[in-house]
C-alpha cells in the first residue's frame, strides 16, 4: 500500500505543470523567509529591551550615588538605608538580566554587532552591579558613624564635588547606553580626568603632615575617595564598550590625567574605625 501511495505521489509530481511546481516552491520559500524574519524581529526586540534595561539600571546607580553622598555629607541615616536597599534591588534586577542575556547568547547564536552587544552587555551588567556596591559602601560608612560626621568641614566641598562628578558620569553613561552615541561615549571617557584629579586632591589633604583629624579619619576618607573614583571608572569602561559595539574596535587607552605612583589605600580592616 505504501509503495502504491509513493508511486502515485511521484506520478503526480512528474505530471504536474512546471508553473504549479514553481508556485509551490516559491510558497515554501516565502513561508521560510517569513518565519526567519519574524524570528529576527523578535531577537531585535530583545536586544532593544537589553539596551533599555541597561540604561534603567544605570539610572538606579545615579540615584544610589546621589543618595549615598547625601547620607555622607548630611549624616542622613534614612538616605543611607535607602541607598543600601536600592543596591539590593539593583543587584537582583542585574542578575535576572544577566541570565536573560546568557540565554540569548546560547539560543540565538548571534554574530557581528549583535554578538558584540550581548557580550558587552554582560560586562556592563557587572560594572553596574559594582557601581551599586560602591554607592552602598559609601552609605555604609555614613551609617556606621551616624550621628557623627565622617567628612571634616574643610573637605566637605571636595567630597561634594566628587559626588557630583560621579552622578554626572552615571547620567552620561545612562544616555550613552540607551542611544549608543559615539560622541557622547568619547566625552564620557574624557570626563574621567576630573574624578582622578579630585582623588589626588583628597589624598594630598589626608597625607599632609599637619593633618589634624587622626589616622582613622584619613583612612575613611581615603577609601571614600577611592569608592567615588572607581565608580567613575566603571562608567568609562561602559563607554569604551559602546565604542566597540558600534565600530568593532576599542578606543585607544588614555594615559591617566595625574600620576598615581604615590596613591595609597589603607588596610580594609581599619576602614570603618570609630
Amino acid at each position: 500500500m505504501h509503495t502504491e501511495v509513493s508511486s502515485a505521489a511521484a506520478d503526480e509530481r512528474n505530471n504536474a505543470d512546471p508553473t504549479t511546481l514553481r508556485c509551490r516552491s516559491h510558497a515554501g520559500t516565502t513561508a521560510t523567509e517569513e518565519r526567519n524574519e519574524a524570528m529576527r524581529e523578535a531577537f531585535t526586540a530583545k536586544l532593544d529591551e537589553l539596551r533599555a534595561e541597561l540604561a534603567d539600571l544605570c539610572g538606579l546607580t545615579e540615584t544610589a550615588i546621589e543618595m549615598a553622598t547625601r547620607a555622607l555629607l548630611d549624616t542622613d541615616l534614612t538616605a543611607a538605608e535607602h541607598t543600601i536597599d536600592l543596591h539590593v534591588d539593583l543587584d537582583d534586577r542585574a542578575r535576572d538580566l544577566d541570565r536573560r542575556v546568557l540565554t540569548l547568547l546560547a539560543l540565538q547564536a548571534p554574530v557581528a554587532q549583535d554578538l558584540r552587544a550581548l557580550v558587552s552587555g554582560m560586562h556592563d551588567i557587572a560594572d553596574l552591579r559594582r557601581m551599586g556596591s560602591l554607592a552602598a559602601h559609601i552609605a555604609e560608612v555614613a551609617r556606621l558613624h551616624h550621628p557623627n560626621p565622617v567628612v571634616p568641614d574643610e573637605l566637605r566641598g571636595l567630597v561634594a564635588e566628587m559626588g557630583a562628578a560621579a552622578e554626572q558620569q552615571a547620567a552620561a553613561a545612562q544616555v550613552v547606553l540607551r542611544t549608543r552615541d559615539l560622541d557622547g561615549a568619547v566625552r564620557l571617557i574624557e570626563a574621567d580626568d576630573r574624578a582622578d584629579t579630585l582623588l589626588v586632591q583628597l589624598f594630598t589633604a589626608t597625607k599632609d603632615p599637619e593633618w589634624p583629624h587622626g589616622a582613622s579619619a584619613a583612612v575613611n576618607l581615603t577609601l571614600l575617595g577611592r569608592f567615588y573614583e572607581r565608580f567613575c571608572d566603571h562608567t568609562v569602561e561602559m563607554a569604551r564598550r559602546i565604542v566597540f559595539v558600534v565600530t568593532g574596535s576599542f578606543p585607544d587607552e588614555r594615559p591617566p590625567a595625574v600620576p598615581t605612583e604615590e596613591l595609597w589605600l589603607a588596610p580594609p580592616h581599619t576602614a570603618f574605625g570609630a
